[in-house]
């Protein structure tokens, strides 16, 4: 089933704008969004004070226009790209979450299983391990491997096609005018750094991904944002399937695929040798037999313990940053590294410590705020 004949079959929403500016709504937004800010003065007294700040919220809801923002380049250090972001406003990031929040269950009801990235519970674990799975239970449709990935996909994708399916399923006017409002903060595409973004972008590719795995009859297929990767037992058939993709991505989405896409044998043992190609995707190099980290990881993770055995106090930052490096090397056949270039640097027991100390600070603060809200609820009701 095509993706425009997919959302005319879909339920459509009525009255998301009451949901959108309810006071929990609110409240779950002003949460969401402080994590790991409260060090900002305004994060930190929304955090504190949400009786007094939701109402202002559902004022700035009624005049809602987004502000001039200022572009900042990065290094993804997962993708190895140099990316340009926009940083909103603490004034954004809570309408954006607020979004989001009705937005997300929409959204899942039609996303597909193997969609990972800036999902809730699907990150590249999750992949990492349907991928060994398809590996070591089905090698004969893992012979050869498609990879291929969309040129410039958040900001090529067409605003105008993008405001149509959404306003398809979705009929409440005064909801749609501040989303569309959101996704016109660039003149093209979708901002990089809004949290609105990642979801609409897996959204859009939702039909892409029934297309592959349904009407092209992909055997393992597998997408990590714009990242795809589908297995199969016959190079002719994977060769066939990019060019109907590219003209699935064309017609129907109005974006190119990148000319980097590549089909390849996939690793396997012969006498004892290995022969073709490991699978490269996610920070994981995948093997018939093996899955390790991608290299610029493991030189990320050996630099960050070098600095921190050199530092006379870690901060909490750096701690949780190592451990989630170990998280890598815990899933993937990496030990040896971890004893070479990590144990010798880092305690690990001292890293878990401080995190959960920190943890604990922070639940006994959400505690007393939860206390001190139920207090002024009796005082008012009395």
């Amino acid at each position: 089933m095509r993706m425009d004949e997919r959302i005319k079959r879909m339920k459509s929403y009525k009255n998301l704008y009451e949901e959108f500016i309810s006071e929990g709504n609110i409240r779950g937004a002003i949460i969401n969004a402080s994590r790991g800010k409260r060090n900002r003065s305004i994060m930190r007294e929304m955090y504190n004070h949400p009786d007094f700040w939701i109402p202002i919220i559902q004022r700035w809801t009624l005049v809602f226009e987004n502000p001039r923002h200022h572009p900042v380049e990065i290094y993804d250090g997962i993708t190895r790209k140099k990316r340009t972001i926009i940083c909103p406003t603490n004034k954004e990031q809570v309408i954006h979450h607020m979004l989001c929040n009705v937005l997300k269950p929409i959204f899942m009801k039609g996303m597909y299983e193997h969609s990972y990235g800036s999902i809730p519970n699907r990150g590249g674990l999750s992949g990492k391990k349907a991928i060994e799975k398809w590996l070591k239970h089905d090698r004969k449709n893992c012979k050869y491997v498609l990879k291929l990935d969309i040129k410039k996909f958040f900001e090529s994708i067409p605003h105008e096609i993008l405001k149509d399916n959404l306003g398809r399923i979705i009929k409440d006017e005064a909801f749609l005018k501040i989303l569309f409002e959101v996704i016109n903060a660039t003149e093209a595409g979708l901002p990089l750094g809004f949290y609105t973004s990642q979801w609409l972008a897996n959204w859009y590719l939702q039909g892409l991904d029934h297309y592959i795995k349904e009407e092209l009859g992909a055997s393992h297929y597998i997408r990590y944002m714009d990242d795809m990767v589908i297995l199969g037992s016959n190079k002719r058939k994977l060769h066939r399937m990019k060019q109907e993709i590219e003209k699935y991505l064309n017609e129907k989405l109005g974006l190119q695929l990148n000319r980097k896409w590549q089909v390849f044998r996939f690793d396997h043992i012969k006498e004892g040798k290995h022969y073709g190609r490991d699978l490269d995707f996610m920070g994981f190099r995948f093997f018939c037999d093996r899955t390790i980290m991608r290299k610029s990881i493991m030189l990320k993770a050996s630099r960050k313990a070098r600095h921190m055995k050199k530092k006379s106090r870690v901060n909490v930052y750096d701690c949780r940053q190592m451990l989630s490096y170990l998280g890598w090397t815990s899933h993937t056949n990496t030990y040896g590294f971890y004893t070479e270039y990590i144990k010798p640097n880092v305690t690990v027991q001292r890293l878990k410590r401080r995190v959960s100390a920190d943890d604990k600070r922070k639940e006994k603060e959400r505690k007393l705020l939860y206390g001190m809200e139920k207090s002024r609820e009796h005082e008012q009701a009395a």
